[in-house]
Parts: C-alpha cells; sequence; structure tokens
C-alpha cells in the first residue's frame, strides 16, 4: 500500500514526542468542549421568559426551560421573513445570553418541536387528545431538552 500513496507512519508508540501542530489540535478540541460546556449552563441559567406561551398544536406546554421555548419561537416556520424585527431581538438575547450560534439556536429549536410533534403523536396513539373539545389543550410538561451542542 506504500505505493497508493496511503501513510502509515501517523501511528506513534507511547513517549514519541508530539509536534507543536499535534498539539495545537488536541487542545483546540479541549478548548471547544470546554466552550460547549459553557454554551450548555447558560442555556440552562436561562433567565425566565416573557410573554404569551407559543402555540404548540393540541398541547399546553409547561416549560421547564426558558431557553427551550424561547429556541422554539425563533425556530418557527418564516419568523425571519415574517417578522424580521421580532427574529433579530430574539436571536441577539439568545446569543448574547447562551453564547450560542444562530445555526446551534435554530438547531435546538428544531429538536425541540421534533421532541413536543412525537409526545402529540403518542398521546394521540394512547387516545389521550381524542376527548378534547375544540378551545381545550392537553396540559403537557416538557422537560429540558438536551442541546446538541
Amino acid at each position: 500500500m506504500r505505493g497508493a500513496g496511503v501513510r502509515l507512519d501517523f501511528l506513534m508508540s507511547p513517549g514519541t514526542p508530539v509536534s507543536p501542530f499535534r498539539r495545537a489540535i488536541v487542545q483546540g478540541s479541549m478548548m471547544t468542549a470546554s466552550m460547549q460546556e459553557q454554551k450548555r449552563k447558560r442555556a440552562t441559567a436561562f433567565p425566565p421568559a416573557t410573554g404569551a406561551a407559543p402555540s404548540c398544536g393540541l398541547l399546553d406546554v409547561q416549560w421547564e426551560s426558558s431557553f427551550d421555548r424561547l429556541c422554539y419561537v425563533i425556530s418557527g416556520p418564516d419568523l425571519a421573513i415574517k417578522n424580521s424585527n421580532r427574529y433579530a431581538k430574539l436571536l441577539e438575547a439568545l446569543v448574547s445570553g447562551s453564547g450560542c450560534t444562530e445555526e446551534e439556536i435554530l438547531a435546538h429549536g428544531n429538536k425541540v418541536r421534533a421532541v413536543l410533534f412525537f409526545a402529540q403523536d403518542r398521546l394521540t396513539k394512547e387516545g389521550r387528545l381524542s376527548g378534547l373539545k375544540r378551545s381545550e389543550k392537553y396540559v403537557y410538561q416538557l422537560a429540558p431538552v438536551v442541546p446538541a451542542f
């Protein structure tokens, strides 16, 4: 395989000196993990959300995490287009409060949406939502969703 351009000399035995380049890569990954942990802590300690609770289909969601609630709101379809000022303000609050990027916030919001979708689907299959009248909603306690970042 040596003629095919495959290098096998990257495997190093214990005690082999590590180049500054490889050391920087290892330290960079540790620093990234530390930054991600800080983001998770900041998201957990996010201040309570104010205003009307967002509509979540047949569920009256009791939010344990205001970060989850705000990420759910900002990841709504077409919010950035229909209400760009609200989107920008909410995004700024989430980015400055958590340290997350816009992509991480939207990904988390979509994850929260998926959790609620499958919860409503499960409750429907169990028959718990069949007795609801038009204006009634099923009270659903949403535990904090584990962030993917």
